[in-house]
């Protein structure tokens, strides 16, 4: 993965206020994989789609390089079928699988699309389906208040389109032609400091403020939020 495995070190903890993925992105997932498939999650993270996947039934492979994020996800995976993983998704050190399903959630703009899509590719089964989560913040107010207060302490913070990368992995992992594009919406309500954790798990945000300005920023986007959460939409992009 192209970002410094530390950054994501220091993140697990924070990723715990995260709120789950849509319960109807997790059935259709599941759907995709087929009944009791193995499921390869590159980049699991603290398990947010290994988890409930899991729980539908699946067999998971939770793939993830940072080993801060994969304690957290062992954690909460304890009982379920989910074999932490510590490598990279460019090259999994796993044996030939034939997975229902791989998955890359909130993470393709971590990974080398050309080598993490060959791998993808290596470990489906011959019907196998890739797919990529892609979150986006709906633009709301209290979201494009928040977006603005990101950018303005951390340029990094400004969002980037992610379609080119998102299709340069789907042709590698699972060959030519149009994905699938699903589109599902969420809305939370987070209470002042579970929204702090969230922002602060963002590989953008807290991490890559200095503390007097991390506090600033809080301060400002949490009045000017009102408390009232956050809102997101998730999008799939699929190919098999």
């Amino acid at each position: 993965m192209t970002a410094p495995p530390r950054v994501f070190e220091r993140l697990a903890e924070a990723y715990r206020a995260r709120p789950p993925y849509p319960p109807a992105l997790v059935a259709r997932l599941s759907e995709l994989a087929g009944p009791g498939r193995t499921v390869v999650d590159l980049g699991a993270g603290t398990g947010l789609l290994a988890v409930p996947l899991a729980r539908a039934g699946h067999r998971v492979f939770a793939v993830e390089p940072a080993g801060a994020m994969l304690a957290v996800c062992a954690e909460v995976a304890a009982g379920l079928p989910v074999d932490p993983v510590q490598a990279p998704a460019e090259s999994t050190g796993l044996g030939p699988v034939g997975a229902g399903l791989v998955l890359l959630a909130d993470a393709v703009q971590w990974v080398r699309p050309d080598a993490a899509g060959a791998e993808a590719r290596r470990l489906l089964g011959p019907d196998g389906v890739a797919a990529a989560v892609v979150p986006e913040p709906l633009d709301t107010p209290f979201m494009r208040g928040l977006r603005m207060l990101l950018a303005r302490a951390n340029p990094k913070a400004e969002s980037r389109s992610l379609t080119a990368r998102v299709r340069h992995w789907l042709s590698l992992a699972a060959g030519p032609g149009r994905p699938e594009v699903e589109t599902w919406e969420q809305r939370v309500g987070l209470d002042r400091e579970t929204m702090r954790g969230v922002v602060r798990s963002l590989s953008y945000g807290g991490p890559a403020l200095a503390p007097p300005g991390w506090s600033g920023s809080s301060r400002r986007w949490t009045c000017s939020g009102n408390d009232r959460g956050g809102n997101g939409r998730e999008r799939s992009a699929s190919a098999g």
